[in-house]
């Protein structure tokens, strides 16, 4: 029997009549399927408009009811859904996370799945409907709701699909995903295969088509991905443990903007204060990325590293507390070339660098990891230095 967990995000389900256009790309899908699994988002910007409204109420919400307003948007765009499906004579059901068996661990607006029951996701599908879940959401030990935060629905849906043994497709307002944006080369081609590797290093790097928790879970549990538009006419992308040998050496440049460069300078003999500054950052969910540590003749150690330009405030804050002599560089960009075939290819990084040279890009740091190499650049050159290493390297 196949089944299949189909995923729409906000902006597929922004409106009644956008509700309507999915309604009928499930029913087409549902002619080559036996069961199918729809999770959703909220629609449009309707989290954005809670948050805010919470935010008029209170200055500091409380977390428990912050999760428990967030999760309505979600039971909102699931409910018209089946409404929809009902009123086509369509057998539909719509199941907030608690009712589909979801049960969370964790901290509120960022907690984990740790188990889903499936029985009466189970029954429901026996009963020949379509059975649509809110994404983003569980219920934890003490019986609260909590939401599984940034790209939770996306997580969702993969876990579904893990227990239920079904495929997953993810349906954006984009095609696939390309060797590049399509905002930034026009000319940027649709990649067919990926492996969740190469998937999981994009989406850490700065491509946004995807969660990284979701391709995590989905290559644990061996869940084959689709990324596609969805209107569900074009074919999209296919990610899997499947490798093609013959691909090109990179697959994908990503960039991520709003990259800020945080660099300590201090004389210690031992790197202790430095262990507590990274403890103090963890402590207050600051997500360090890049790190470089290096030590003079005289001990002055030099350490550096990347976050979110959305951290400065926190991060200053940690700094000036322990009274640690500090700057930090703003309005840079992580380039990062990704490609599995890397790790047996050597020059890549010859090539790379000679694109810098060539067109005098300067770069603050750089970091690679077995299949990726990223660069900090100057946001200005973000898109240019970009759109040369796609012409070196035929994306």
């Amino acid at each position: 029997m196949k089944r299949v967990v189909m995923k729409f995000g906000g902006s597929s389900v922004a409106t009644t009549e956008k509700i309507k256009s999915v309604a009928q790309v499930i029913l087409n899908r549902k002619k080559t399927c036996d069961q199918v699994i729809v999770v959703v988002s909220a629609m449009g910007k309707t989290t954005d408009n809670l948050i805010s409204m919470a935010e008029e109420l209170s200055e500091n919400p409380s977390l428990r009811e912050m999760d428990l307003l967030m999760s309505t948007g979600e039971m909102i765009s699931a409910s018209l859904l089946a409404i929809h499906f009902q009123s086509l004579g369509t057998d539909s059901i719509a199941l907030t996370g608690f009712q589909a068996g979801v049960k969370t661990i964790g901290n509120h607006k960022k907690s984990k799945i740790d188990s889903i029951d499936s029985k009466k996701l189970e029954e429901e599908l026996e009963k020949g409907k379509i059975v649509i879940v809110t994404g983003f959401q569980g219920i934890n030990e003490s019986g609260d709701i909590t939401t599984l935060g940034r790209g939770g629905s996306d997580t969702s849906a993969v876990a579904l699909a893990a227990v239920l043994n079904a495929e997953c497709e993810i349906y954006t307002d984009v095609t696939g995903i390309y060797t590049v944006d399509p905002r930034v080369r026009k000319n940027a081609k649709k990649i067919d295969q990926l492996t969740y590797e190469e998937t999981m290093e994009m989406a850490n790097l700065g491509a946004k088509v995807i969660e990284p928790r979701s391709v995590e879970m989905a290559e644990k549990f061996s869940v084959p991905l689709y990324i596609a538009l969805n209107t569900g006419d074009v074919v999209g992308t296919y990610i899997s443990e499947v490798d093609n040998l013959e691909k090109n050496v990179i697959t994908n440049i990503s960039k991520k903007d709003d990259v800020l460069l945080v660099i300590i300078n201090e004389s210690f003999d031992t790197p202790s204060k430095i262990t507590e500054c990274f403890k103090n950052l963890a402590a207050n969910d600051v997500n360090i990325d890049l790190i470089s540590h290096a030590r003079d003749k005289e001990g002055n150690q030099i350490s550096s590293f990347t976050t979110d330009l959305s951290s400065k405030a926190v991060v200053r804050e940690i700094l000036e507390e322990m009274k640690m002599d500090f700057n930090f560089l703003e309005s840079l960009s992580k380039v990062s070339l990704i490609g599995s075939a890397m790790r047996n290819q050597v020059g890549v990084a010859a090539r790379a660098f000679d694109i810098l040279h060539k067109e005098k890009f300067n770069f603050y740091e750089v970091s690679t990891s077995e299949i990726s190499i990223s660069y900090i650049v100057d946001e200005k050159n973000g898109n240019e230095l970009v759109n040369a290493f796609a012409d070196e390297f035929d994306l």
